[in-house]
């Protein structure tokens, strides 16, 4: 047991961290840590709080509340399913530690379950996030009594502990697979991610649209809608349960636990033969001897980068993923202008409009997170960098100007759909481009200062740098906080006058923009140095 809990300290490390444990940086880890913790219990709430109002609203006075947790079950799973697997693939099956773990006197039974673990506490974080607001809507909402009693409660605690037992199962099957074809093709890898990612993307945005017609089917046939979902019958049986059935409870838990335990036991035995297949790679011989492209310093790094970001599916979708939101919703703003307009009709005359669009703009920017992880992700090769003939100051420019490049399109095709839609002034609308423009410009500088502060070069992949570095965590949430700045200067500002309220946010975001840009010149190129 007590090599098990050293095991699974290595393998939660490499989950939420890195292999590394140099002193000095015990403090940024530890912050790191609780970053990725406040990340996904905040994405868990949010999903939940959200769709569990709105579909009470419709179930409560049916008294199909059990709808409720098959929905946010099914949620759950495919969330994390879709967000564990690629961690599963590096951590797993791809970490740089397995080499030295599995010459250890420890079994690679009691290795496979330490990293399976590891992938079972982040699913369990983000099942309770969604499960448990879901149980308090319930409670808070229903008509018939449902959740007002501490059974309720030992139940729901029972399915929160059980479903990411199904995730963890399917997450490392579906690593393992992933992993399988990069090992055979070259680029399979990448492909497969990438498709993988834009069927849940489609599916999200599919739900998105569509969710004003399945809760108006919910109140027309909210039984027929649990009969039509009998092929998700573990879900059935969960929320069943936790309305109180215990046998369908059990069969539920059973379902969960079985499937982690072969997937832990059964790769176990054969985890050693695994890695080995996974890490080889067949010898190429299709090169050929040609003539190269003469090409700038500039275009360059600017193709090195464009590889990099096009190469690594994680790093993709991680961090263009708001800048996909951004031209959705302006696309969708304008093709819904109609319902929008309603929708705001019926809010009242004294809405914020163009403060509220740009509040969007802003959320969906603050999830671009191009530049912070830039200097991590080039990791043990940073040195080629280094010792190229590029100042400094120009590569932390191009950097930079490589989020740049992609955000202030997204930002302006965005600003103009909006701009359409909600059939803002001329005033309101150059406002409301300034302020995203800088708040890009701000966003960027920031986020390439932040990752030259507290870099990760010795993460033990990829996965590691892009979604769980403190660099990342600092880029998304620091941005967000000045959103909330803005907002409240703009609250305070129409107590005055409305002109003082449209001057105060991008007066704001105009000098962090500029002493962003400012600091990041005077001490980007030192700090490069220094790594």
């Amino acid at each position: 047991m007590k090599k098990f809990l050293a095991l699974l300290k290595v393998s939660v490390k490499s989950m939420l961290l890195s292999s590394s444990n140099m002193g000095r940086k015990n403090r940024k880890k530890a912050a790191t840590g609780v970053g990725v913790v406040l990340l996904i219990a905040g994405l868990g709430l949010y999903m939940s709080g959200l769709y569990s109002s709105m579909l009470m609203h419709v179930l409560a006075p049916l008294q199909m509340e059990v709808l409720l947790f098959i929905f946010m079950g099914i949620a759950a799973l495919v969330s994390g399913m879709i967000f564990t697997a690629f961690a599963a693939k590096g951590v797993v099956f791809g970490g740089k530690d397995n080499d030295l773990l599995l010459s250890m006197p420890v079994s690679t039974t009691a290795l496979m379950a330490s990293r399976v673990t590891a992938i079972y506490l982040e699913n369990l974080v983000f099942s309770f996030f969604i499960l448990a607001p879901a149980g308090a809507v319930c409670a808070f909402m229903t008509e018939s009594g449902v959740g007002r009693g501490p059974l309720f409660w030992v139940r729901l605690l029972l399915a929160v502990l059980a479903l990411p037992l199904l995730d963890t199962a399917l997450s490392v099957l579906m690593g393992a697979l992933v992993a399988f074809v990069s090992a055979k093709l070259s680029k399979g890898g990448v492909i497969g991610q990438n498709i993988v990612m834009a069927l849940y993307m489609a599916a999200v945005m599919w739900f998105a649209f569509n969710l004003n017609g399945m809760i108006e089917g919910l109140a027309s046939n909210a039984m027929g809608v649990k009969e039509s979902l009998s092929w998700a019958a573990p879900m059935l049986w969960m929320a069943d349960g936790i309305m109180g059935d215990w046998m369908l409870l059990l069969a539920f838990a059973a379902c969960c636990a079985v499937p982690f335990a072969l997937v832990v036991f059964g790769l176990g035995r054969v985890y050693r033969q695994a890695v080995t297949a996974f890490a080889a790679r067949s010898a190429r011989n299709d090169y050929k001897l040609s003539a190269q492209s003469a090409a700038g310093q500039k275009k360059a790094l600017l193709r090195m980068e464009l590889r990099r970001l096009f190469g690594i599916p994680m790093y993709f979708w991680n961090s263009c993923l708001g800048l996909m939101m951004l031209v959705g919703m302006g696309a969708a703003a304008v093709v819904m202008r109609d319902d929008l307009g309603k929708m705001l009709a019926m809010m009242g005359d004294g809405v914020p409009v163009m403060p509220l669009a740009a509040l969007v703009i802003g959320f969906c920017l603050s999830m671009c997170v191009i530049a912070a992880p830039s200097i991590s992700l080039e990791g043990k090769y940073l040195w080629i960098l280094r010792e190229a003939p590029v100042g400094g100051r120009a590569l932390l420019g191009l950097k930079t100007g490589f989020e740049l490049l992609f955000s202030v399109p997204c930002t302006v095709i965005a600003g103009v759909c909006l701009i359409i839609a909600l059939e803002l002034s001329p005033l309101e609308g150059a406002v409301l481009l300034l302020e995203t423009l800088l708040f890009c410009t701000a966003h960027a500088a920031f986020g390439m200062f932040i990752g030259l502060a507290f870099p990760k070069l010795d993460a033990v992949n990829e996965t590691v740098v892009v979604k769980q570095s403190l660099a990342v965590v600092l880029g998304m949430l620091v941005p967000m906080t000045a959103l909330g700045v803005c907002a409240l200067l703009y609250w305070l500002g129409s107590m005055v006058s409305p002109v003082l309220a449209m001057l105060l946010p991008p007066a704001l975001l105009a000098v962090l923009a500029l002493v962003s840009v400012v600091v990041l010149a005077k001490r980007g190129p030192a700090m490069l140095r220094a790594l």
